[in-house]
């Protein structure tokens, strides 16, 4: 039976150049629409921002761009093998949930020569949800069985110590090789890329090939979410990251003027079905991809007038011929930058106004000169942890553009290699020799893809943006949080000897009122004695009372006014270093006088 084509194969046809329709392939020519037309760049803007769009392929040049999505892996190997036309001489391959796409990174792997550690990365699968903690049952069950061996081995009672003992031994072995099987399974089990990359937030990868570069990083976006309440060790562990989500993203630069980006996904088991606030997350990691494929389309955009959001890797001003020479080179690496870059989500971690750092710190300085407490301590050590993650990841992107503008140089090895050959050579060995080996020039055996000056200058002013701003504002907080950690334990300590002097001035009173009344209570004992022949009346009673109560006040008056305690402060001086201060200032000034 024919099988008929449909009707969606011709449509819009024409627009495609004779490229897509060589393919002779239904999948690729519906697939690939011209990109600067508005309603084809609508859909695709849409797309993007789709929890279940797969990949996208965009092919463009300075006058015009295609673009398709959801490819297949055959599509893939069938565009790879096949060269572009020169008006299209930049390619972006970008994949989203790679888990389920292996076969076309393999494809991608195949063509490009990935290495197989880097393949397997790319390929792992995300880490589960952790479950509940149990109790391990391997270990229980290793006792257990020590235990019934030592049963059976003291039940033995006509076998001698030596066999015994031998016994014990072995059985101490069997046990300890059980455990290190299941300890190497468990490493192996835990030791998964995206469960590295989840607990070391600075991890970052930087691998070299003879046709492509590859880099490996955490992004971080700006995305708060709603702590728990309840403070178990998994959310004190969750309070020492900073605030927003972790994306593990794969750049690769290839020397056919390829760009690949590999996303991994925020939300791996919900399939698709995804909550508000789960869309509002997904939006905010992918806004920097977002923007850069708006920036491809010469179709009217959304915030096109931004100044800051606009890229120059199709929009250009002049068309002078120093410029438009070095386009098609420079495209490449100005797509790998600006993926790469994404500047205003990363550094809005450190900046923002509204829950910045700063700010943060700032608000516990106005509570502790209120109220001064330990749990401002608390709160400092988890800001001081999520601020050291940010300056590791943020040295982490300094040690990435560092490799990434390295010039690579040919090894004594390469040039001890006959196959090679470098420079003037190389021309020589441009004239077929009959018999004579495969000859490599020099330039192709060295390992990555060189950058284009426009890349270079862009990379290093980044890295001079991630010192200037970035890091000096975040060791900046790092020491103002140390300055307020010290200053929470001054005021406790101020406050505490606030207590101290309100517990003496007590104390002091007490004992004052002690000893103005003991005299009188000594008064009151003498009067209360019968002694033959005398007797007291009531009114000498009440006179001693009184002139021993005066006696006593004025004594204790002149006791507190030398003594320093008149008041009970402990800050206040006493009566001889007042005078000794006074004196001390009267002689000095005598003697300017005198000079």
């Amino acid at each position: 039976m024919e099988k008929t084509t449909p009707p969606s194969f011709y449509e819009d046809l024409s627009d495609l150049p004779a490229y897509y329709k060589d393919f002779d392939d239904e999948e690729i020519a519906t697939a690939f629409k011209n990109f600067d037309v508005e309603r084809h760049f609508d859909r695709f803007d849409r797309q993007t921002r789709d929890p279940n769009s797969t990949n996208f392929c965009i092919d463009f040049g300075d006058d015009a761009a295609f673009c398709a999505f959801d490819l297949s892996s055959r599509a893939f190997s069938r565009l790879l093998q096949t060269p572009r036309p020169p008006n299209l001489h930049t390619r972006w391959i970008n994949i989203w949930m790679p888990y389920i796409q292996n076969d076309i990174l393999h494809s991608l792997a195949r063509h490009y020569d990935f290495s197989p550690r880097l393949l397997g990365l790319m390929c792992s699968d995300p880490v589960p949800p952790k479950p509940k903690p149990l109790q391990p049952k391997k270990s229980s069950a290793t006792l257990r069985s020590r235990r019934s061996n030592k049963s059976k081995s003291s039940s033995k009672s006509k076998t001698s110590q030596k066999e015994k003992a031998g016994s014990l031994d072995s059985e101490e072995s069997i046990g300890m090789t059980e455990m290190m099987h299941s300890a190497q399974l468990e490493m192996v089990r835990d030791l998964s890329h995206y469960h590295i990359v989840d607990e070391v937030w600075h991890w970052s990868s930087v691998d070299w090939g003879r046709r492509f570069v590859c880099v490996g990083y955490n992004s971080l976006h700006n995305v708060r979410t709603k702590r728990a309440d309840n403070h178990d060790e998994e959310v004190d562990n969750s309070r020492d990251i900073p605030h927003g989500s972790r994306i593990w993203n794969w750049l690769v630069l290839c020397e056919d003027k390829t760009v690949i980006s590999i996303s991994e996904d925020p939300f791996p088991f919900k399939d698709g079905l995804l909550s508000t606030q789960d869309l509002k997350t997904l939006y905010t990691i992918r806004r920097n991809l977002v923007s850069v494929v708006r920036q491809l389309t010469r179709a009217p955009t959304p915030l096109h007038d931004n100044s800051i959001l606009q890229l120059p890797i199709r929009h250009r001003i002049g068309n002078s011929e120093e410029e438009t020479a070095h386009r098609s080179t420079d495209a490449p690496g100005l797509l790998f930058y600006y993926l790469f870059e994404d500047w205003f989500t990363t550094y809005s971690l450190v900046t923002r106004r509204e829950h910045g750092y700063a700010a943060e710190l700032d608000r516990l300085r106005r509570e502790m000169l209120v109220r001064a407490n330990l749990t401002h301590v608390d709160q400092l050590h988890h800001i001081g942890c999520q601020l050291s993650v940010l300056k590791r990841v943020y040295q982490s992107y300094e040690l990435i553009i560092e490799r990434v503008l390295k010039k690579q140089e040919a090894t004594l090895a390469s040039l001890k290699n006959s196959k090679i050959v470098s420079g003037v050579e190389s021309l020589d060995g441009s004239y077929p020799q009959m018999g004579s080996p495969q000859i490599i020039p020099e330039a192709d055996s060295l390992l990555g893809v060189s950058l284009s000056s426009a890349a270079r200058v862009r990379f290093e002013r980044l890295k001079d943006r991630i010192k200037l701003y970035a890091l000096s504002e975040i060791q900046e907080c790092i020491d103002q949080k140390e300055s307020l950690v010290m200053m929470n334990f001054n005021l406790i300590a101020i406050k505490e000897s606030f207590s101290v002097e309100r517990l003496t001035r007590i104390t002091l009173l007490l004992a004052k009122v002690t000893m103005v009344f003991m005299p009188v209570t000594l008064m009151t004992g003498y009067f209360s004695i019968q002694f033959q022949g005398l007797e007291f009346t009531v009114k000498s009673y009440w006179w001693a009372f009184a002139v021993i109560l005066g006696v006593s006040l004025v004594l204790l008056f002149l006791f507190s006014f030398f003594s320093g305690t008149m008041d009970g402060k402990i800050i206040s001086r006493p009566f001889s270093r007042i005078m000794y201060d006074i004196s001390k200032r009267w002689i000095l000034h005598k003697r300017k006088r005198g000079h």
